[in-house]
C-alpha cells in the first residue's frame, strides 16, 4: 500500500505537492474563522471570503488531484492560486487600512503599540497570497520539481543507485568547482 502510495508520489509529483499544500487552506481558513468571529458579532460580510476561499479552495484541489487530466488540474490550481494571491492583497490593504484608522494621525510609540493591539493582524492575510502563488506556480512546466520519495541518497542502496545514475548533489557539483 505504502510502496504504491510512493510511486504515485515520484509519478505525479505536482499533484502529490498540492496534495500537501491544500490541507494549508483549510487550516488558514480556520485560523481566520476565529480571528474574524471569536467573539465578535459577525458584522461584516467580507470577513467570511477567506474562510469560505479556504475551504473551497481545500475541497477543489483534493478533487483535482485524483483525476489523471492535467490540464482540469493545471486551471484548478492557477485559478485556486491566483483567487489566495488576491484575498491575501486585498485583505492585506483591508487590515492595513484599519490599522491606519485605529491610530487616528497619532504616532507616538503607545498609540502605535495599541493599534497595533487592537487592529487586525497586518501581515496575516499575505499567507493566503504566499500558498496562492505556490499554487499558481505549481503547475508550470518551466517550474522544474523533482520529488524524491523513499530511501534517501545518502544512505546505502540509494547512495549506490545515485552514483551509478550519474546524478550530482548540489554540495558535490560545489565540491568539483572549487577543485
Amino acid at each position: 500500500m505504502f510502496g504504491r502510495l510512493l510511486s504515485w508520489a515520484r509519478r505525479h509529483s505536482r499533484q502529490a505537492l498540492a496534495l500537501l499544500f491544500a490541507p494549508g487552506l483549510l487550516a488558514l481558513a480556520f485560523d481566520a474563522a476565529i480571528a474574524h468571529w471569536a467573539g465578535k458579532d459577525f458584522d461584516n460580510r467580507v470577513q467570511a471570503v477567506p474562510v469560505v476561499y479556504g475551504v473551497v479552495g481545500f475541497v477543489l484541489m483534493v478533487a483535482v488531484c485524483i483525476p489523471r487530466s492535467r490540464t482540469v488540474f493545471a486551471w484548478t490550481a492557477r485559478i485556486v492560486g491566483a483567487a489566495g494571491v488576491l484575498i491575501g492583497l486585498v485583505g492585506t490593504v483591508l487590515h492595513a487600512l484599519k490599522l491606519w484608522r485605529e491610530l487616528e494621525g497619532m504616532y507616538s510609540i503607545s498609540s502605535v503599540e495599541g493599534a497595533f493591539s487592537v487592529a487586525p493582524p497586518l501581515l496575516a492575510p499575505l499567507g493566503f497570497a504566499g500558498l496562492g502563488a505556490l499554487l499558481f506556480f505549481l503547475p508550470s512546466a518551466r517550474l522544474l520539481l523533482r520529488l524524491r520519495v523513499g530511501s534517501s541518497i545518502s544512505s546505502g542502496e540509494g547512495r549506490l543507485k545515485h552514483l551509478a545514475s550519474g546524478e550530482v548533489s548540489v554540495s558535490e557539483r560545489r565540491d568539483r568547482r572549487s577543485a
